[in-house]
């Protein structure tokens, strides 16, 4: 028997799943490297909590907004190959990514001002499809934002993602998401969040990206909601005072206590951020495929004994979604227009040197008015 055969025997079994490692846990459930016996390929496997099948209601809630996710097109988002129940227990199965997550890499500090809103400008594209179709997230956090070799950044775990009729508070007073990065709205009994409780949920990531620091910081849970539903929206400069007051303005009008005082979308965001750095916007393109796969996320993290994932297939095709990368600096618009000011790929931009052209025709002209004089006074 060979060391696949005998690991493979000796791997316990979920459905038509193999389970390896746990690479990661959270407060929804675990998540596995697993293979798919059906597919024999390598993926994330996330299964949820027995109590949360035992719910009809968020069982029909899982399944109708992972079907949602599983639909999103745009290559930001983690790619969800299947989800259903098995055994009475709730399953996503996800794309096996190699990277890191973004709070592994703040915990080393702050990044590169242009690292940062390189990273944070795909996750408000992912935001903006989910919004598109109704879905807000809800924990927006560096540990949900995966990023592979190649700078190409994925947001992962939809796991408690909602309807935006959904409330965030629960009977009992429990909050769902992560209050360091947790609009005020959402802590609030009666409201219904909105795309614009995940712009703030990103602009504070936005300010941890750039100070290398949380923008509300607490002994307690307790005295964190009361800052993030009280304390003025902190200054970068605090900490980076060779920021521009642009930038700080437009950190600080993310994280606005009012959501109507936000941009309104991830993109309107992360584009002013852009704007008030004046860097244009980079195109990243995934990592290919690796036989090695290595998952790092949160909740699909690395699993910490640091020992490699063992080779695996490639991912069946019939379940990804392919989308031509556009060329450097280029950023669609709606109906896949350039955007405002951006030059279509394989279009030349229109020439400047109009007085130079003028001054070429007037030569010729010239020359031809002398040969037809010459002539004339030739033939007479």
């Amino acid at each position: 028997m060979t060391d696949a055969d005998e690991t493979t025997a000796s791997s316990p079994r979920f459905g038509h799943y193999l389970l390896h490692e746990i690479i990661g846990t959270g407060g929804m459930g675990q998540v596995a490297r697993a293979t798919d016996t059906r597919l024999g390929r390598d993926v994330a496997l996330k299964v949820m909590h027995p109590s949360t099948a035992t719910d009809d209601e968020y069982r029909a809630r899982f399944k109708r907004e992972a079907a949602i996710v599983a639909r999103l097109t745009d290559p930001h988002v983690i790619p969800i190959h299947g989800f259903g129940e098995i055994d009475g227990r709730l399953y996503l199965d996800m794309r096996l990514v190699e990277g890191r997550n973004l709070a592994q890499l703040l915990d080393r500090g702050q990044l590169e001002v242009s690292r940062t809103l390189d990273l944070l400008s795909q996750i408000g594209d992912a935001l903006d499809s989910a919004h598109r179709a109704g879905l807000v997230h809800r924990d927006v956090k560096p540990s949900n934002i995966l990023v592979d070799p190649r700078g190409f950044a994925y947001l992962v775990d939809f796991g408690i993602a909602s309807s935006v009729s959904q409330q965030d508070l629960t009977a009992t007073g429990q909050v769902v998401g992560s209050a360091s990065y947790m609009a005020p709205e959402r802590l609030q009994v009666g409201t219904h969040p909105d795309a614009r409780s995940d712009v703030y949920s990103l602009a504070c990531v936005l300010y941890q990206g750039l100070t290398g620091r949380k923008p509300f910081v607490a002994d307690d849970q307790v005295q964190l909601i009361a800052a993030q539903l009280h304390e003025p929206p902190p200054s970068l400069r605090r900490y980076r005072n060779d920021l521009p007051d642009s930038l700080d303005h437009v950190v600080r009008a993310g994280m606005a206590k009012d959501p109507s005082q936000r941009p309104a979308t991830a993109p309107a965001l992360m584009d002013a951020a852009r704007s008030a750095m004046r860097q244009p916007r980079s195109v990243a393109t995934p990592a290919p495929p690796s036989p090695q796969v290595i998952n790092a996320t949160q909740p699909i993290l690395r699993h910490p004994s640091g020992q490699p994932n063992r080779p695996g297939p490639q991912p069946n095709p019939v379940h990804e979604t392919t989308r031509m990368n556009p060329a450097p600096g280029y950023r669609s618009g709606p109906a896949g227009r350039p955007a405002a000011g951006m030059q279509a790929p394989g279009i030349p931009a229109a020439r400047t040197g109009a007085p130079r052209a003028l001054w070429v025709t007037a030569i010729v002209l010239g020359l031809i008015f002398v040969v037809v004089v010459a002539w004339a006074i030739a033939i007479s």
